[in-house]
């Protein structure tokens, strides 16, 4: 990664950011590589849940708040030129949406540790499933807003309208701010969202192959 340092002139803390993201996104593939082609037994309802996941991603807000498509400015306006040097813009929305499916994946893990002595979470809607969903959806989320991208959110109206974020920067209040860094509404509204389409996914597909 040193390449990064010397071409594209990123401070530490940018390095660090690049370092975590090309990290993220590389670990989905290199399991689902892993799982298809050396083990070769992949829960086929786990893969369609994560291409599902990917897909949401993409069209639910990454692809929109990458080129600002309704209304906010595109990344490369709302961070450092290091940092577009480092994550071309045309290749930002498929990195973070990997690391969208990532998240995805560590949920569909943590729920099914957390029920492994019980009826499977995925028959039918369990509440504590759900809100095990939620709770780490939102912690991660909290955490990229005050730490991850806190160098490329922007001020407020700064970010695009997105599909799973209807409110868009038309009402986006401040929910509490830490370490200096704001947590808004905005910003978790995608993942609020997107916790029961991931788990009526989960149960359909549970449904149909009976593998996850």
């Amino acid at each position: 990664m040193d390449i990064f340092l010397t071409d594209c002139g990123l401070d530490s803390k940018e390095f660090w950011i690049v370092v975590r993201l090309y990290l993220f996104a590389s670990i989905p593939l290199i399991l689902s590589i892993y799982y298809l082609l050396i083990v070769k037994k992949f829960s086929k309802s786990v893969f369609i849940i994560l291409l599902s996941s990917f897909l949401i991603a993409v069209f639910g807000w990454e692809l929109w708040l990458t080129y600002g498509l309704a209304g906010g400015l595109p990344v490369d306006l709302r961070r450092s030129a290091a940092l577009s040097c480092a994550i071309p813009i045309n290749l930002n929305w498929v990195l973070n949406s990997l690391g969208d499916v990532l998240v995805v994946w560590i949920g569909l893990f943590l729920v099914k540790l957390a029920y492994k002595n019980n009826d499977s979470p995925f028959v039918k809607w369990k509440w504590g499933a759900f809100f095990i969903f939620l709770s780490w959806f939102i912690v991660q989320n909290i955490y990229i807003e005050a730490f991850f991208y806190d160098l490329q959110i922007g001020s407020n109206g700064d970010l695009s309208w997105a599909p799973l974020q209807p409110l868009g920067s038309w009402f986006n209040p401040v929910l509490f701010k830490i370490a200096g860094n704001p947590i808004t509404l905005q910003a978790q509204t995608s993942w609020i969202i997107m916790t029961p389409v991931v788990y009526f996914i989960a149960i359909f597909f549970k449904s149909k192959y009976n593998d996850i």
